[in-house]
């Protein structure tokens, strides 16, 4: 298994980085690297996506917590921490899992003892199918992949999977194929858990076995982060039961100059100090394509302007949000100020009173 990479490393910023530190380091990387500005790039494109992520947890104090103590771990589907602190402090008391290679072991273990005693048990009588968990039961009760809601036996099982857009395909819709793993009966004893008598060896007496499969999935325009894409009939089942239904749950990647809020959308737009005092019709992006914009004479830094029905759709078939575009007044960089002394004075005198006389304490 290839070695997790460090979140930490990705966006090039100290265990101790505040979220300033971290916030600015996605920013200068996300517009590097972003799939828009390096289009047909697939190392920029992968590059993108560990940013992306590594953005999602280190500026989240309760994920960026967790993967601190976890590592990489906590990134996994249905994580539990309280579950995976209780597993640690049972392992380190001296009665954890031991993993050495046997002469003879379990079927199906391949020659190996991950077994929480002696394998077989004292009294060289084996527990039945149905008493025993192996490790990567543990295993999956603790990070999971996909997560399966608890079900009476024989009934169907939603099973939930995560799955990662970026933040125009979520805007858009997109269509992708993704391979999953979910719970069928088992072929061998169709589900029952038990051949005559004896537990299943298949399924270990669970009833089910894991499947891959190859599933195209149609993310419908507008969805926010969160939002759960239902796949009928691909679920889990319980024993002998009918399958229940898969639940992508979307994460939406962050995007470098557009923000989200419910259907409305947010951005921030340079303008010259000129354009602001006098006004000006200057060009935006919207999702949509780009469209012109009047910029009011007297425009202060920050003030907000809608573009009606320009943010995202509603996958509902609701109006579309709209999109408010936040006007920044940038002042020239080269900080050469020959030749402006004239302009600049005049465009003091213009102010007539001290912009900060009402700053008090």
């Amino acid at each position: 298994m290839a070695k997790a990479k460090d979140l930490y490393a990705i966006l090039g910023v100290s265990r101790t980085a505040s979220p300033d530190e971290i916030r600015k380091a996605y920013r200068k990387l996300a517009r590097q690297h972003h799939p828009d500005l390096n289009p047909g790039n697939k190392q920029a494109e992968e590059r993108f996506k560990d940013i992306s992520l590594a953005y999602d947890v280190l500026s989240s104090p309760e994920k960026r917590k967790l993967y601190d103590e976890f590592g990489a771990e906590s990134l996994q589907s249905g994580f539990d921490p309280e579950r995976a602190r209780a597993y640690r402090r049972w392992a380190e008391s001296g009665q954890g899992f031991s993993f050495r290679r046997t002469s003879a072991g379990p079927q199906g273990m391949g020659g190996f003892d991950f077994g929480f005693g002696e394998w077989p048990p004292r009294g060289g009588r084996r527990r039945p199918v149905e008493e025993e968990r192996d490790f990567g039961d543990i295993l999956r009760e603790m990070f999971g992949g996909g997560r399966a809601e608890p079900a009476e036996e024989g009934s169907p099982r939603d099973v939930e999977y995560p799955i990662e857009v970026g933040f125009m395909e979520a805007l858009r819709g997109t269509k992708t194929s993704v391979t999953v793993r979910r719970p069928v009966p088992c072929p061998t004893c169709r589900g029952a858990g038990r051949v005559g008598r004896r537990g299943c060896t298949e399924c270990g007496g669970s009833g089910t076995v894991e499947k891959r499969e190859k599933l195209n999935v149609t993310i419908p325009a507008g969805v926010g982060d969160g939002a759960r894409v239902r796949v009928a009939g691909k679920g889990g089942v319980g024993p002998g039961g009918v399958p229940g239904d898969l639940y992508f749950v979307v994460k939406v990647r962050p995007h470098p100059v557009l923000t989200r809020e419910g259907q409305d959308l947010f951005i921030d737009v340079p303008i010259t100090v000129s354009e602001a005092v006098l006004g000006a019709t200057i060009t935006v992006p919207t999702p949509q394509g780009p469209v012109q914009l009047k910029v009011p004479a007297g425009s202060q830094s920050g003030r907000r302007l809608r573009l009606r029905g320009r943010g995202a759709p509603d996958p509902k078939g609701g109006p579309p949000g709209d999109l408010y575009v936040r006007l920044m007044v940038q002042v020239p960089r080269n900080g050469s100020t020959r030749g402006l002394e004239d302009a600049l004075a005049a465009i003091e005198r213009a102010y007539g009173e001290n912009p900060r006389a009402h700053l008090e304490l």
